[in-house]
């Protein structure tokens, strides 16, 4: 294909430009020359940040630094060499030996695919904001749409199942990191632009017009994946800009690639030749803190870790878009903050506060984070609990219920496995897939870790309840019931979990809370308020925990920035409703000798 270009080009110019090319260089003057040379150094300045973004996104370790230098120097020889992901990858290779094989070029295709894909947004609203050849009008429109469209079902939509040949790749850049790719490929492919049109005689075209012809030219080199993109970029550049003499256009090209091709590759060449010393990076040492709060058994299930935060231990769940701060780790300080988005940054994330305290909201509030109220907890002191309060008449009531349909509670010493997992999925069956992220989901390995109780009806198991259990209290996870189960059933179950707390010593048992956005209390957002409650099944969960007549705590989700909160919350919402399919789902004949099986109500 380059060579085909090479020879329509030939035939296009003939032969007066090419006697015309020792003056069309002479002209170009030394101020011009030294804006050029600093546009390249912009340039390559700004491509070894994509490097940088997806050693973030892979986790390797490396240094920004490193990482930079690195991916500047691949990328000025793999745009000469062409071929350039399989170049790019051979040159990552020599320099970080540690990367492997796979992950320098892993590394490549996500740097290459990452920028062709950012060429192509920034192209066509350069062509719609700019004049450019009114053939592009319609493919710009599709692409500039068309775009945003699939990175915002890639980050919201429901999940998708990858080819076997994809899922090396673990998943899309963050949404910030797409942002930050498009700034830098914005900056990379602008400060290349101008080191041409420098190359240019002054008045030969506008820089207006010149941009959206020089993007569809690089494009069609790029795409080419020719040397240096030889060819087809002298050929679209030649049909695109008729006005500008041949000789002075074919002058500037060749000084163009001089300066913006040539120059960086032998750098790189010399690069290569003397790589830097393969050092260890130091990471992070991790951490063993305590487990303050029984909250933090959650992460046995989402994928979070318990890491500590200024010295403190949280526990930190990162999503696609953000580093979620969940509850039950150590209160928050200021400096716990400032340590939460740098790790954020680290990872192409947002920093993220999800069912933090007042207190908590408070500091973030200070720290200039936009803070939004978001639930409340229902908690209850079974040191404290008294049944026979007045508030809890209707408790009562629903519990005589149970008792006389003969429901019987215990608290399991032998998980009934088979029997737990048909009827939670007779309940997914009525009720919907189970919800995720920072709700549990049913599978033999995680309920092994909680407190259970169970209820019978006879031989018939009616419902159970999970639990997650801390040193100094418990909280409320999994709740089942089955279609049959008597009224006051779920009221046994955590009244049978209140008097095993009790028992314990334990003075907290949190009843989980409940979705409490004063934000939408406004009347024009009453439908979307309304769709959200329904959609969490608001009032039967207040109705539910009001008769235990908790005291309720008020929670708070925080990051910085209105943006960054919606897009965190957007992203949670997502984990929720869209959870990753369990690794051991609920097979439960695949259990260990860790596990037993009771087929029928234990004793």
């Amino acid at each position: 294909m380059a060579l085909g270009c090479l020879w329509l080009v030939w035939r296009q110019l003939g032969d007066t430009p090419w006697r015309a090319l020792p003056a069309g260089l002479r002209d170009i003057g030394a101020a011009e020359l030294s804006l050029a040379l600093v546009c390249v150094a912009l340039s390559f300045a700004a491509v070894g940040r994509y490097d940088a973004l997806f050693h973030r996104h892979f986790d390797t370790g490396l240094s920004p630094r490193r990482a930079r230098y690195s991916g500047t120097v691949a990328i000025a020889l793999s745009q000469t060499l062409g071929f350039g992901v399989l170049t790019g990858a051979l040159a990552r290779q020599r320099l970080l030996p540690q990367l492997g094989a796979l992950g320098a070029l892993r590394l490549s295709a996500c740097v290459a695919g990452s920028f062709l894909l950012a060429w192509g947004w920034i192209t066509a609203l350069a062509c719609l904001a700019l004049p450019a050849p009114g053939w592009t009008t319609l493919p710009a429109l599709a692409v500039l749409t068309g775009l945003p469209v699939i990175a915002g079902f890639a980050a919201f939509g429901p999940r998708l199942t990858l080819p076997t040949l994809m899922r090396w790749l673990p998943g899309v850049p963050s949404l910030p990191a797409t942002g930050a790719i498009l700034l830098w490929a914005a900056l990379d492919l602008a400060a290349a632009g101008m080191v041409l049109y420098l190359m240019l005689p002054q008045d030969a075209v506008a820089l207006t017009a010149f941009l959206p012809v020089f993007l569809l030219a690089y494009g069609a080199g790029l795409l080419s994946g020719a040397p240096g993109g030889v060819g087809p970029f002298e050929l679209m550049l030649l049909g695109l800009l008729p006005d500008v003499p041949q000789g002075d256009l074919v002058a500037a090209v060749m000084g163009y690639r001089a300066l913006y091709y040539a120059l960086p590759a032998v750098l790189g060449a010399l690069a290569l030749l003397h790589p830097p010393a393969c050092r260890e990076e130091r990471r992070a040492v991790p951490t063993d803190p305590p487990m303050p709060g029984a909250e933090l058994g959650l992460l046995r299930q989402n994928g979070g870790q318990v890491a500590a935060l200024a010295g403190g231990p949280a526990a930190l769940w990162p999503t696609p878009q953000a580093l979620v701060v969940l509850p039950g780790g150590a209160p928050l300080t200021g400096a716990a903050l400032n340590d939460l988005r740098r790790r954020a940054r680290g990872g192409n994330r947002i920093a993220t506060l999800y069912k933090c305290t007042a207190s908590e909201a408070a500091r973030a509030r200070a720290a200039g984070w936009q803070v939004m109220r978001i639930a409340r907890e229902a908690l209850l002191n079974p040191q404290t609990f008294d049944l026979d309060s007045p508030a809890r008449r209707g408790l009562r009531r629903k519990l005589r219920q149970a008792a006389k349909a003969g429901v019987q509670v215990q608290r399991a010493e032998v998980l009934p496995l088979s029997e737990m997992a048909a009827l939670d999925a007779c309940w997914q069956r009525r009720n919907g897939r189970a919800r995720g992220g920072t709700m549990g989901r049913f599978c033999p390995r995680y309920v092994a870790g909680q407190q259970v109780f169970l209820a019978w009806q006879g031989e018939q198991l009616v419902g159970f309840v999970t639990f997650h259990a801390g040193p100094h209290d418990m909280a409320l996870d999994l709740t089942r019931l089955s279609a049959q189960a008597p009224q006051g059933t779920m009221q046994s179950l955590v009244a049978a979990a209140l008097a095993q707390a009790r028992a314990q010593g334990l003075s907290r048992l949190s009843l989980a809370a409940v979705p409490d956005f004063p934000a939408l209390n406004h009347p024009l957002l009453a439908p979307l308020r309304g769709r959200v409650l329904d959609r969490a099944g608001a009032a039967g969960l207040i109705r539910f925990k009001s008769a235990f007549a908790p005291s309720w705590s008020p929670r708070y989700a925080a990051a910085p920035g209105r943006a960054g909160l919606a897009l965190a919350l957007a992203d949670i919402a997502r984990e929720v409703h869209h959870p990753y399919a369990l690794r051991h789902g609920n097979l439960f004949h695949e259990q260990d000798e860790e596990y037993e099986l009771a087929p029928r109500r234990a004793a």
